[in-house]
């Protein structure tokens, strides 16, 4: 783990917060307004926003992207079956919010990322606001996530232990960033870091709703504004379930489209991600956050 890192982006610092569970890694960058909090996906890092943090819509801004536990820069968990679950991802945001002072930050969570943003939600973790790209949210238990997923695209890597190197690059490579742009070899790298032993844990245990806050009816009482901005070449799910589900406050109350993407459009088409991402701040901070 030691030899593993990433280059801080400019303006920047890199922050280590200990915690027993496990050190995590965060990028922080004081700015102005409400600040943001970016929680990568599976089998990714921080790493993942790099291209969208840098964009002009979102210059001067306040913001932290934090590498989950196992992940980039953070270290593995020590106790598996406490920290690699959606609810142990969804402390492990609290952790970090409190950890750098982040005041009710909006926070946006891609594909797994979005998931535990919606559990912190339901534990009552200081939020403004969410942005959920590539999340169907669901579950815990079974039959909600067989109707939100294609299990087939997701069991190639997403909830395998161990696939194989050239299957773990074709799905970062093709699936997980899309198709139009070349995927960096920073992304691989972290891809290839990410500990294999979450992606098992985390989706057996929500599958057995053991654990966790119901999804669907956090998104339906959570009195803070979503906005849920995503590709329409998802390879995952189907992306019209979302304008299907009930929201108590979606962002201009429907889903934001971003056409020609897969299941990362701030990584395919940063600036147009950006400036939804810009927009959908302001109106909080305007107060003109209920359907527009």
């Amino acid at each position: 783990m030691s030899a593993y890192a990433e280059a801080v982006p400019a303006g920047a610092e890199l922050r280590h917060i200990a915690r027993p569970a496990g050190g995590i890694a965060a990028w922080v960058k004081p700015g102005r307004g409400i600040p943001l909090l970016f929680i990568h996906g599976n089998t990714a890092s921080k790493a993942a926003f790099r291209s969208l943090l840098a964009e002009p819509a979102l210059e001067g801004r306040a913001w932290a992207a934090m590498d989950l536990p196992g992940a980039g820069e953070s270290a593995d968990a020590t106790d598996i079956a406490a920290v690699y679950t959606i609810p142990g991802f969804a402390r492990a945001v609290g952790d970090t919010i409190a950890a750098l002072g982040l005041d009710s930050p909006v926070v946006m969570g891609w594909s797994l990322g979005g998931h535990i943003a919606i559990e912190a939600a339901g534990q009552g973790v200081p939020m403004r606001g969410m942005v959920i790209t590539g999340t169907p949210p669901c579950g815990p238990g079974p039959a909600e996530m067989a109707e939100s997923f294609n299990m087939e695209a997701l069991g190639e890597v997403a909830i395998a232990e161990n696939p194989s190197r050239e299957v773990l690059a074709g799905y970062i490579g093709r699936k997980l960033y899309g198709e139009s742009l070349p995927v960096s070899d920073e992304l691989f790298a972290a891809g290839y870091r990410f500990d294999a032993r979450a992606r098992t844990h985390f989706a057996s245990h929500w599958l057995g709703a053991t654990e966790g806050h119901h999804a669907r009816t956090v998104i339906a009482e959570w009195p803070q504004p979503v906005a849920v901005i995503q590709g329409d070449l998802e390879p995952f799910l189907d992306p019209t379930l979302l304008d299907r589900l009930t929201w108590r406050n979606l962002w201009r109350g429907k889903g934001q489209w971003i056409p020609g993407t897969g299941h990362a459009p701030f990584y395919e088409r940063p600036a147009d991600y950006a400036a939804l991402l810009a927009a959908f701040l302001d109106d909080i901070e305007q107060g003109r956050t209920g359907p527009l």
